[in-house]
């Protein structure tokens, strides 16, 4: 979800024309309703057959094992002197008397692949952690919500592989009650089965609002350890590799801004069908409680802005795998 786009200019009348009186089962058919003891809610889903599966992850633990400045004291300059003196990798440094044990510490993270401490490290990014976790532990997730703060969730856009194929599965709240039973469904349903999240700006917005709406429904955050302090730390349990910073870092200066848009039609030539900004998706979802037999189109709109949201987040994840790759 973004929030840096100027709506000012942004005409919705021929939305809500166009598809005035259509239900949202006319418009995606591939829906159904989700039920659990909070209460009901719509999923959409999609295959996405064209989304690349084969994803160089493991590509990251060998830039990771080249990275000396990982070791305690091994700076910019250190490192440099070091690589000139034939140190390549982690696994060179452990013949150094100085830095054996200190290397040593950052190899068995390594070997057991634990994420958690490893993004503890400043000069390990979250990206250089990404061989830490299994095709199948990545959840992308992108939310729409009513507001910027402490407003409900409307839509929890969820992207994932499975049998080889991208996925996106949106849950999309009916009327405003419905939000507690998407937090049910991402709570017990969803959450236990991954290890990752990916996102673009998340860290900074998605997974803290989510957090505090699990807060506000359930008295608990199941993103985070028991002895965790609830607002202190949004997430602890699952990795998390936000697209936004990484695009940032490794694309520095190649494009006039880093919006997801931005990064869609220069990094990947991407021009989306869909033109609604995020900033006007809690007035579209308004509209559509007043009257949704008239404002059915512009809930369509907000569906498939998330979508595309979606749909972008793995094609820029490989773009930067492959990016990090030849570094």
């Amino acid at each position: 979800m973004e929030y840096y786009y100027n709506s000012e200019n942004f005409d919705i009348t021929h939305l809500i024309k166009e598809f005035e009186g259509k239900k949202l089962e006319d418009i995606f058919p591939n829906q159904r309703v989700i039920s659990n003891g909070m209460g009901e809610f719509l999923e959409f889903f999609w295959k996405c057959e064209d989304v690349p599966v084969h994803l160089k992850i493991l590509s990251t633990k060998n830039k990771l094992l080249r990275n000396l400045k990982s070791v305690y004291y091994v700076g910019e300059i250190t490192e440099k002197t070091l690589i000139e003196r034939g140190v390549k990798t982690l696994y060179d440094l452990r013949a150094n008397l100085r830095f054996r044990s200190s290397a040593n510490k950052i190899i068995d993270l390594i070997c057991k692949k634990d994420f958690s401490n490893l993004s503890k490290n400043k000069y390990i990014y979250d990206l250089d952690t990404s061989f830490c976790f299994s095709k199948g532990d990545l959840l992308f997730i992108d939310i729409e919500t009513l507001g910027l703060y402490d407003s409900p969730i409307i839509i929890v856009g969820l992207g994932f592989y499975k049998n080889n194929v991208y996925n996106i599965h949106q849950f999309f709240a009916r009327g405003l009650e419905e939000e507690i039973a998407i937090c049910e469904h991402l709570r017990v349903k969803i959450l236990p089965n991954y290890k990752c999240f990916l996102s673009y700006n998340g860290k900074s917005f998605d997974i803290p609002y989510i957090a505090n709406r699990f807060l506000y429904y359930f008295d608990e955050n199941p993103m985070i350890y028991e002895d965790d302090p609830p607002y202190k730390k949004s997430n602890t349990k699952f990795g998390h590799i936000d697209l936004y910073h990484n695009c940032r870092r490794q694309f520095k200066g190649e494009f006039s801004n880093y919006e997801l848009t931005t990064i869609e039609q220069e990094l990947l030539n991407l021009k989306r069908e869909n033109e609604l900004p995020s900033s006007l998706v809690g007035l579209c979802y308004r509209k559509f409680l007043r009257d949704p037999n008239k404002y059915i189109g512009l809930i369509k709109e907000c569906i498939d802005h998330n979508y595309y949201d979606m749909y972008s987040m793995p094609l820029i994840f490989e773009k930067l795998l492959n990016r990090n790759k030849t570094k």
